[in-house]
């Protein structure tokens, strides 16, 4: 709304200094009220998708809650199957109609995590590598190839989804029809990754304009996302490390913030999407906790290392977030720049430089607003 209010003040201004016309102002109002209905009825339908998502899935809750004692370990696998096939196919029906396909990514999505969920259960009722075992192993291999084969020439969305589940799903077939250890798998599925990232580095490289593969880069930002779930494993249980773990996963965020900022500033202008400033704000977030915890856990450091890493990572994000006008990224800055404080406040309470230094910063603070409010001529009501 605070947008909204923007543009129109932009289009008042711009019809009184003359530089156009009453009628051109009253298409320009009227294009604008209609592009901010056309995304708020778009927000109403993800928003009533997820809710629709979350009351099926707690009167599926509430149906295996009845049900669940009375059946077997077999019966239990086969239902669950069936109704997560019948949630895809239901998904897939959806998604020929337009103004369905917020319900369809959401069905077909829980789906996946139904047939997923089904796959794993499965374990009670057939042990590994029996002919049982090995049957559902295949199974969960061919799964999210067949149903990422078929997004692929649908959705630019539901093959990201694939991508994060189908590591799942391999890792469920590796450990249902192969005599691997974990930590085999675990190495296994690293390497997979890595190969389909590289893989899809190359279709975004070879399609700049994203005509081909308007897929690609969601499934390549959701496989960065995976790697964070791949490394902790790799780290603290393949690798066995403890407090080390946290520097994979500290490497892992800043080639995550260093694709962000490729998507929002260098990518092709076919690959760039608003949503990378979002993404940049929770990386930022990201870094209060996997910061803190590395001073903390790896280095055993004094708070005010975590002010600097933090805190310094924090400033360095506010004013490239201030720079090029990103708002959400601006305010998780903010919250990264308060939270290291706080804590060395917490650490240090009760002295009275500890005190001194945190009034001081607020006045630095306050004076750096006043100082950009001078600069732009001040604030407008």
């Amino acid at each position: 709304m605070a947008d909204r209010g923007r543009i129109h003040d932009a289009i008042d201004r711009w019809e009184a200094g003359g530089l156009i016309d009453v009628a051109t102002a009253e298409r320009l109002r009227h294009e604008e009220s209609e592009h901010t209905r056309s995304g708020t009825r778009r927000m109403s339908q993800y928003v009533l998708a997820v809710t629709g998502a979350v009351v099926l899935v707690i009167a599926g809750g509430v149906f295996m809650d009845w049900a669940w004692p009375n059946l077997g370990d077999r019966s239990r696998t086969l239902i669950l199957a069936a109704v997560g096939a019948v949630a895809l196919l239901v998904g897939l029906a959806l998604e020929t109609a337009r103004r369905w396909v917020p319900a369809s990514l959401l069905v077909q999505t829980s789906g996946v995590v139904l047939v997923l969920s089904a796959y794993a259960y499965s374990e009670r009722a057939w042990a590994d590598l029996t002919p049982g075992g090995v049957v559902v192993g295949l199974a969960a291999l061919v799964t999210p190839i067949a149903l990422t084969a078929h997004a692929m020439r649908r959705s630019p969305f539901m093959p990201a989804v694939h991508m994060a589940a189908g590591l799942a799903f391999l890792a469920l077939f590796l450990d249902r029809a192969t005599p691997l250890s974990g930590d085999a798998i675990a190495w296994t599925l690293d390497g997979v990754l890595a190969a389909a990232i590289v893989v899809l580095v190359g279709l975004l490289r070879g399609d700049p304009d994203g005509d081909r593969h308007p897929w690609a880069l969601n499934a390549f930002v959701t496989a960065m996302g995976a790697g964070f779930v791949l490394v902790a494993i790799t780290a603290f249980e393949t690798l066995s490390l403890s407090a080390e773990g946290f520097l994979a996963l500290d490497v892992w965020l800043l080639l995550s913030v260093g694709v962000t900022l490729w998507g929002l500033h260098l990518a092709p202008p076919g690959l760039r999407r608003d949503w990378f400033e979002r993404l940049l704000a929770w990386e930022v977030l990201a870094w209060i906790g996997l910061g803190l915890a590395t001073v903390s856990e790896t280095f055993d450091g004094p708070p005010e290392l975590g002010v600097l890493l933090v805190g310094g990572a924090s400033v360095a994000a506010f004013f490239h977030a201030d720079r090029h006008g990103m708002r959400t990224v601006m305010a998780a800055s903010a919250l990264a720049f308060i939270v290291p404080l706080w804590w060395w406040a917490v650490e240090r309470g009760g002295a009275l430089g500890g005190v001194f230094a945190l009034v001081a910063t607020a006045a630095l603070l306050f004076f750096a607003s006043g100082r950009r409010g001078e600069a732009e001529g001040g604030v407008e009501e």
